[in-house]
């Protein structure tokens, strides 16, 4: 379909360099909807002069959003208590406040912080961990920085809001699960692959963590073996999907390629 485009507005599909050699010396543009850059191959784009847009801040409150009715569901036990209706067993789940857990937010970009402005009604106590950490957004949220050591050391609750790349797959995996402590819980709703599925299983199977509740995977539609787990949350990628979002993000993709045609700058040109 691309192979004779100028410009693609482009979802989640690949844009690797199997699919983009097909288009060489025609296609100008990649205007993402959406956020994530994974899955479009961003060095042969900057090789052969394709120029790359996206639109990163549209999905940020949706997502946020997301996250903090995963870390309510997985402290209050929402879940299990729903399967007990349904199942007439009707068990009356005892939870935890959210102000009870040391909250850790690894990855402290656009989500990361509108997540940490979320949780302030709540009196949570934040730590979180970032390459690039924002002393002054920290200091003014009372957050406290720390190592990705000390994060999953002294926090029970961690929400996972880092990119994927070379230096993220698999960057949760057996290491800092075990630095956690027993009954500790997760939220993931970045990538899926930038979390070990195997070393996750372990520890929710052997009660090293309460619980899970994860919104992406490695291979989407997700057909694995955490859809057994009784104290797993899964959602099918749905972070970004709120009406008012959507709209957000294909506008913005659609303004790129209009300013890209009229060479007008675009504040989300990755390339």
């Amino acid at each position: 379909m691309i192979a004779d485009c100028d410009a693609v507005i482009a979802g989640t599909e690949p844009y690797q360099r199997d699919e983009l050699s097909q288009s060489l010396g025609k296609l100008k543009l990649i205007s993402r909807v959406g956020v994530g850059l994974d899955s479009i191959d961003l060095n042969f784009c900057k090789k052969h002069g394709i120029h790359v847009a996206y639109t990163p801040d549209a999905p940020t409150q949706a997502v946020a959003e997301l996250t903090i009715h995963h870390m309510l569901s997985l402290c209050r036990n929402t879940f299990q208590s729903h399967r007990s209706v349904i199942d007439l067993s009707w068990k009356r789940q005892m939870g935890s406040l959210l102000s009870e857990r040391k909250i850790g937010i690894l990855g402290l970009g656009r989500i990361g912080k509108r997540t940490c402005k979320l949780l302030q009604p709540f009196g949570v106590t934040l730590w979180a961990c970032d390459i690039l950490p924002d002393v002054e957004f920290s200091e003014l949220y009372g957050i406290k920085l720390c190592s990705h050591d000390e994060l999953f050391s002294a926090c029970d609750l961690i929400s996972i809001h880092i990119p994927l790349n070379e230096q993220n797959y698999h960057f949760v995996g057996h290491k800092y699960l075990r630095m956690m402590s027993d009954g500790s819980l997760i939220v993931n709703t970045s990538r899926g692959p930038v979390i070990d599925e195997g070393a996750l299983i372990a520890c929710l199977q052997t009660g090293k963590l309460k619980g899970a509740a994860l919104d992406v995977f490695s291979r989407e539609p997700y057909m694995g073996p955490l859809r057994y787990l009784p104290n797993v949350i899964l959602s099918a990628h749905i972070g970004a999907s709120t009406r008012a979002t959507r709209r957000q993000m294909e506008l913005g993709a659609a303004k790129a390629v209009i300013a890209f045609s009229r060479s007008q700058l675009w504040n989300n040109y990755v390339i």
